[in-house]
């Protein structure tokens, strides 16, 4: 065998024993994972400031008022409303007529029974009305023998309260009212001062 046929036999494997080597080498060089890339870095999250703590209401004490100086003004002072001590007295009546068997325990029965709606007249008129007051009145008494006796025909002849509400109202009262009496039959005309004032005065 000549040299260069040997050559060549040895020659040739070499060269592709090199190939293969650096196609394995390529191949694992292409194969190989490739790590990857490391992620951005999160930007964090702002979160939002916790609320500030709401201080409580202030409870604001209602202002003090200092007490008047010494001495106060009359004006200043409190004057506690003083109870309305008059009241319709008893008075002596005038009889002017009489006629059957009428006698004064009957008047005396009639003005009792009356007083009470006369009274509460002067009351509802008492603020406008200071100091002590009268109406005088003449109207009619009547007994008609069954027990019963009735007041009628009032007419103010005096008074010194000049408000004609007042005045009706009293002479209204007399239409209210019947009362008791033990007498057969008769009828009266008095005349009577329904008196408003403090008693003993």
């Amino acid at each position: 065998m000549s040299q260069s046929s040997t050559t060549r036999w040895l020659a040739l494997p070499l060269v592709c024993l090199s190939l293969l080597l650096l196609l394995a080498a390529l191949a694992y060089w292409l194969t190989q994972p490739t790590s990857p890339p490391p992620p951005p870095p999160e930007e964090p999250i702002a979160q939002a400031p916790p609320p500030a703590p709401t201080p409580p209401p202030r409870l604001t004490p209602p202002p003090v008022v200092p007490p008047p100086a010494f001495p106060s003004p009359q004006s200043e002072v409190p004057v506690p409303e003083q109870p309305d001590k008059r009241r319709v007295i008893q008075s002596e009546f005038t009889l002017e007529e009489i006629h059957g068997d009428f006698r004064p325990e009957d008047i005396e029965a009639a003005l009792k029974a009356v007083t009470p709606l006369v009274q509460q007249c002067f009351q509802d008129a008492a603020q406008r009305n200071r100091g002590p007051q009268a109406v005088k009145l003449r109207f009619n008494l009547e007994s008609r023998g069954e027990g019963e006796g009735r007041m009628d025909k009032g007419e103010v002849l005096a008074s010194t309260i000049p408000d004609p509400m007042v005045q009706a109202c009293v002479v209204d009262s007399l239409l209210d009212i019947g009362f008791k009496t033990p007498s057969r039959g008769g009828r009266a005309t008095v005349v009577y001062p329904f008196e408003f004032r403090v008693p003993l005065e």
